[in-house]
Protein backbone atom coordinates (compact mmCIF):
# COMPACT_ATOMS: atom_id res chain seq x y z
CA UNK A 1 0.00 0.00 0.00
CA UNK A 2 1.30 3.44 -0.95
CA UNK A 3 0.80 6.77 0.82
CA UNK A 4 -1.16 8.08 -2.18
CA UNK A 5 -3.71 5.29 -1.76
CA UNK A 6 -4.77 6.52 1.68
CA UNK A 7 -7.04 9.41 2.66
CA UNK A 8 -8.04 9.62 6.32
CA UNK A 9 -10.11 12.81 6.23
CA UNK A 10 -13.64 12.83 4.75
CA UNK A 11 -16.89 14.50 5.75
CA UNK A 12 -20.46 13.71 4.71
CA UNK A 13 -23.77 15.51 4.50
CA UNK A 14 -24.20 14.96 8.24
CA UNK A 15 -21.88 17.85 9.11
CA UNK A 16 -24.24 20.26 7.32
CA UNK A 17 -21.44 21.93 5.33
CA UNK A 18 -20.58 18.95 3.12
CA UNK A 19 -22.53 16.83 0.67
CA UNK A 20 -22.66 13.14 -0.13
CA UNK A 21 -23.25 9.88 1.69
CA UNK A 22 -20.69 7.44 3.02
CA UNK A 23 -21.35 5.08 0.10
CA UNK A 24 -20.94 7.87 -2.45
CA UNK A 25 -17.51 8.70 -1.02
CA UNK A 26 -16.54 5.03 -1.09
CA UNK A 27 -17.58 4.67 -4.72
CA UNK A 28 -15.45 7.66 -5.71
CA UNK A 29 -12.55 6.33 -3.64
CA UNK A 30 -12.62 3.06 -5.55
CA UNK A 31 -12.81 4.91 -8.88
CA UNK A 32 -9.84 7.10 -7.93
CA UNK A 33 -7.63 4.21 -6.87
CA UNK A 34 -7.69 4.62 -3.11
CA UNK A 35 -7.28 1.54 -0.95
CA UNK A 36 -7.98 3.11 2.47
CA UNK A 37 -10.65 5.69 3.24
CA UNK A 38 -11.07 7.17 6.70
CA UNK A 39 -14.25 8.99 7.69
CA UNK A 40 -13.66 11.73 10.25
CA UNK A 41 -16.91 13.60 10.69
CA UNK A 42 -16.91 16.56 13.09
CA UNK A 43 -17.71 15.31 16.59
CA UNK A 44 -21.04 16.44 18.09
CA UNK A 45 -21.72 17.29 21.72
CA UNK A 46 -24.54 16.01 23.96
CA UNK A 47 -25.93 19.55 24.27
CA UNK A 48 -25.65 20.03 20.47
CA UNK A 49 -23.46 23.11 20.74
CA UNK A 50 -22.03 24.27 17.38
CA UNK A 51 -24.74 22.18 15.72
CA UNK A 52 -24.62 24.26 12.52
CA UNK A 53 -21.32 22.62 11.59
CA UNK A 54 -21.80 19.04 12.77
CA UNK A 55 -24.34 16.26 13.11
CA UNK A 56 -26.76 16.16 16.01
CA UNK A 57 -25.60 13.99 18.89
CA UNK A 58 -28.42 11.53 18.23
CA UNK A 59 -27.05 10.90 14.72
CA UNK A 60 -23.81 9.28 15.88
CA UNK A 61 -25.25 5.78 15.61
CA UNK A 62 -26.60 6.59 12.12
CA UNK A 63 -23.11 7.68 11.08
CA UNK A 64 -21.52 4.51 12.43
CA UNK A 65 -24.18 2.32 10.83
CA UNK A 66 -23.59 3.92 7.43
CA UNK A 67 -19.89 3.10 7.67
CA UNK A 68 -20.60 -0.49 8.73
CA UNK A 69 -22.94 -0.93 5.75
CA UNK A 70 -20.34 0.52 3.36
CA UNK A 71 -17.74 -1.94 4.62
CA UNK A 72 -19.98 -4.78 3.51
CA UNK A 73 -20.66 -3.19 0.13
CA UNK A 74 -17.03 -2.23 -0.67
CA UNK A 75 -14.84 -5.15 0.45
CA UNK A 76 -12.04 -3.97 -1.86
CA UNK A 77 -11.71 -0.81 0.26
CA UNK A 78 -10.48 -0.59 3.84
CA UNK A 79 -12.92 1.84 5.49
CA UNK A 80 -11.90 3.32 8.83
CA UNK A 81 -14.41 4.81 11.24
CA UNK A 82 -13.29 7.98 12.97
CA UNK A 83 -14.19 11.43 14.19
CA UNK A 84 -12.47 14.79 13.92
CA UNK A 85 -12.79 15.79 17.55
CA UNK A 86 -13.38 19.42 18.42
CA UNK A 87 -12.27 19.68 22.03
CA UNK A 88 -14.35 22.05 24.13
CA UNK A 89 -13.38 22.69 27.77
CA UNK A 90 -17.01 22.12 28.82
CA UNK A 91 -16.28 18.40 28.45
CA UNK A 92 -13.34 16.60 30.08
CA UNK A 93 -10.86 14.68 27.95
CA UNK A 94 -12.29 11.45 29.31
CA UNK A 95 -15.54 12.21 27.46
CA UNK A 96 -13.82 12.11 24.07
CA UNK A 97 -12.01 8.89 24.88
CA UNK A 98 -14.76 6.90 26.55
CA UNK A 99 -18.04 8.34 25.27
CA UNK A 100 -16.91 8.75 21.67
CA UNK A 101 -13.91 6.59 20.77
CA UNK A 102 -14.56 3.60 23.01
CA UNK A 103 -18.36 3.53 23.06
CA UNK A 104 -18.60 3.87 19.29
CA UNK A 105 -15.69 1.49 18.62
CA UNK A 106 -13.91 4.06 16.47
CA UNK A 107 -10.74 3.12 14.63
CA UNK A 108 -9.20 6.55 15.12
CA UNK A 109 -9.76 10.07 16.31
CA UNK A 110 -8.05 13.20 15.03
CA UNK A 111 -8.23 16.72 16.36
CA UNK A 112 -7.25 20.26 15.54
CA UNK A 113 -7.84 23.80 16.73
CA UNK A 114 -10.93 24.99 14.88
CA UNK A 115 -11.71 27.38 17.72
CA UNK A 116 -10.42 28.67 21.06
CA UNK A 117 -11.99 30.33 24.09
CA UNK A 118 -10.70 33.72 25.19
CA UNK A 119 -10.32 34.86 28.79
CA UNK A 120 -14.00 35.88 28.89
CA UNK A 121 -15.17 32.51 27.60
CA UNK A 122 -16.03 33.77 24.12
CA UNK A 123 -15.63 31.23 21.31
CA UNK A 124 -13.33 32.42 18.52
CA UNK A 125 -13.10 30.40 15.30
CA UNK A 126 -10.23 30.38 12.85
CA UNK A 127 -11.49 32.57 10.00
CA UNK A 128 -10.03 33.62 6.67
CA UNK A 129 -8.56 37.13 6.55
CA UNK A 130 -9.48 37.82 10.18
CA UNK A 131 -6.24 39.71 11.03
CA UNK A 132 -5.80 38.04 14.42
CA UNK A 133 -3.26 39.57 16.82
CA UNK A 134 -0.27 37.55 17.96
CA UNK A 135 -1.75 36.60 21.33
CA UNK A 136 -4.84 35.13 19.72
CA UNK A 137 -2.71 33.13 17.28
CA UNK A 138 -0.73 31.93 20.30
CA UNK A 139 -3.95 30.51 21.78
CA UNK A 140 -4.52 28.39 18.68
CA UNK A 141 -0.94 27.11 18.83
CA UNK A 142 -1.25 26.33 22.53
CA UNK A 143 -4.43 24.37 21.89
CA UNK A 144 -2.71 22.22 19.26
CA UNK A 145 0.13 21.61 21.71
CA UNK A 146 -2.39 20.62 24.40
CA UNK A 147 -4.08 18.22 21.99
CA UNK A 148 -0.81 16.51 21.17
CA UNK A 149 0.26 16.24 24.79
CA UNK A 150 -3.09 14.70 25.74
CA UNK A 151 -2.05 11.47 24.03
CA UNK A 152 -5.60 10.89 22.76
CA UNK A 153 -5.29 11.69 19.08
CA UNK A 154 -3.80 9.80 16.16
CA UNK A 155 -2.89 12.95 14.26
CA UNK A 156 -3.53 16.70 14.33
CA UNK A 157 -5.62 18.14 11.51
CA UNK A 158 -4.58 21.31 9.64
CA UNK A 159 -2.27 22.79 12.32
CA UNK A 160 -1.89 25.81 10.04
CA UNK A 161 -5.59 26.47 9.44
CA UNK A 162 -5.30 29.58 11.62
CA UNK A 163 -2.81 30.86 9.02
CA UNK A 164 -5.83 32.23 7.20
CA UNK A 165 -6.22 34.64 10.12
CA UNK A 166 -2.56 35.79 10.03
CA UNK A 167 -1.45 38.73 7.90
CA UNK A 168 2.26 37.97 7.53
CA UNK A 169 5.07 35.57 8.41
CA UNK A 170 7.14 37.13 11.19
CA UNK A 171 9.80 35.86 13.61
CA UNK A 172 7.14 35.74 16.33
CA UNK A 173 4.80 33.65 14.17
CA UNK A 174 7.67 31.34 13.24
CA UNK A 175 8.45 30.80 16.91
CA UNK A 176 4.85 29.84 17.66
CA UNK A 177 4.85 27.25 14.88
CA UNK A 178 8.26 26.07 16.02
CA UNK A 179 6.80 25.09 19.38
CA UNK A 180 4.09 23.10 17.61
CA UNK A 181 6.67 21.28 15.51
CA UNK A 182 8.84 20.46 18.50
CA UNK A 183 5.83 19.08 20.37
CA UNK A 184 4.83 16.95 17.38
CA UNK A 185 8.23 15.28 17.38
CA UNK A 186 8.40 14.93 21.17
CA UNK A 187 4.92 13.37 21.37
CA UNK A 188 5.18 11.33 18.18
CA UNK A 189 1.97 12.81 16.79
CA UNK A 190 1.92 13.47 13.01
CA UNK A 191 0.63 16.75 11.60
CA UNK A 192 -1.72 16.92 8.65
CA UNK A 193 -1.00 18.81 5.45
CA UNK A 194 -4.57 19.58 4.49
CA UNK A 195 -5.59 19.95 0.85
CA UNK A 196 -8.95 21.62 1.47
CA UNK A 197 -7.28 25.03 1.56
CA UNK A 198 -6.38 24.65 -2.10
CA UNK A 199 -10.05 24.32 -2.99
CA UNK A 200 -10.81 27.66 -1.36
CA UNK A 201 -10.24 31.10 -2.91
CA UNK A 202 -6.85 32.78 -2.99
CA UNK A 203 -6.91 35.73 -0.60
CA UNK A 204 -5.22 39.15 -0.70
CA UNK A 205 -3.23 39.55 2.51
CA UNK A 206 -1.07 42.56 3.42
CA UNK A 207 1.96 40.37 2.65
CA UNK A 208 0.61 39.19 -0.71
CA UNK A 209 -1.85 36.79 -2.36
CA UNK A 210 -1.97 33.22 -1.09
CA UNK A 211 -4.17 30.38 0.00
CA UNK A 212 -5.18 30.58 3.64
CA UNK A 213 -3.59 27.16 4.16
CA UNK A 214 -1.52 25.11 3.76
CA UNK A 215 1.05 27.87 4.32
CA UNK A 216 4.46 26.96 2.84
CA UNK A 217 6.67 28.55 5.55
CA UNK A 218 4.92 26.45 8.20
CA UNK A 219 6.07 23.27 6.49
CA UNK A 220 9.59 24.61 6.05
CA UNK A 221 9.72 24.84 9.85
CA UNK A 222 8.31 21.32 10.06
CA UNK A 223 11.22 20.17 7.92
CA UNK A 224 13.73 21.75 10.29
CA UNK A 225 12.50 19.51 13.12
CA UNK A 226 11.80 16.28 11.23
CA UNK A 227 8.03 16.30 11.67
CA UNK A 228 6.05 13.35 10.27
CA UNK A 229 3.03 14.28 8.20
CA UNK A 230 -0.33 12.92 7.12
CA UNK A 231 -1.55 14.11 3.72
CA UNK A 232 -5.35 14.38 3.46
CA UNK A 233 -7.91 15.81 1.07
CA UNK A 234 -10.40 16.85 3.79
CA UNK A 235 -13.13 15.98 1.28
CA UNK A 236 -16.47 17.72 1.60
CA UNK A 237 -17.78 16.30 -1.70
CA UNK A 238 -17.41 12.74 -2.99
CA UNK A 239 -15.56 13.95 -6.09
CA UNK A 240 -12.91 15.52 -3.84
CA UNK A 241 -11.99 12.28 -2.12
CA UNK A 242 -8.52 12.66 -3.68
CA UNK A 243 -8.92 16.39 -4.26
CA UNK A 244 -5.65 18.36 -4.41
CA UNK A 245 -3.74 15.63 -2.63
CA UNK A 246 -0.98 15.73 -5.29
CA UNK A 247 -0.50 19.42 -4.43
CA UNK A 248 0.05 18.70 -0.75
CA UNK A 249 2.14 15.60 -1.40
CA UNK A 250 4.34 18.04 -3.33
CA UNK A 251 4.75 20.14 -0.17
CA UNK A 252 5.85 17.07 1.77
CA UNK A 253 8.27 16.01 -0.96
CA UNK A 254 9.74 19.49 -1.42
CA UNK A 255 10.51 19.69 2.30
CA UNK A 256 11.62 16.06 2.58
CA UNK A 257 8.95 15.37 5.18
CA UNK A 258 8.23 11.79 6.16
CA UNK A 259 4.66 10.94 5.09
CA UNK A 260 3.02 8.28 7.26
CA UNK A 261 -0.33 7.79 5.50
CA UNK A 262 0.21 4.11 4.76
CA UNK A 263 1.98 3.39 8.03
CA UNK A 264 -0.74 5.02 10.10
CA UNK A 265 -3.52 3.37 8.09
CA UNK A 266 -1.95 -0.04 8.71
CA UNK A 267 -1.74 0.66 12.45
CA UNK A 268 -5.32 1.89 12.61
CA UNK A 269 -6.63 -1.04 10.58
CA UNK A 270 -4.99 -3.51 12.91
CA UNK A 271 -6.20 -1.62 15.96
CA UNK A 272 -9.72 -1.38 14.55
Amino acid sequence: MENRQVNLHCHTYLCKHAVGTVKEYCQKAVEQGLRVLGFSEHSPFPDNRYTSTRMDYTQLELYCQAIDEARAEFPQLTILKGLEIDVDPAYPLEFYQKELKERLHLDFISSGAHFVHDADGNVIFARTNAHYPLELVRMFMEKNIFLMKSGLFDYITHPDMVSGSIDAWTPEIKELFTQVMKTSVECGVPLEINAYGYRKPIIDYPSGRRHAYPWPPVWEVAAEYGVSCVVSSDAHRPEDVFGNMPDVFAIAEKNHLRCVNAELAAQLGIRG
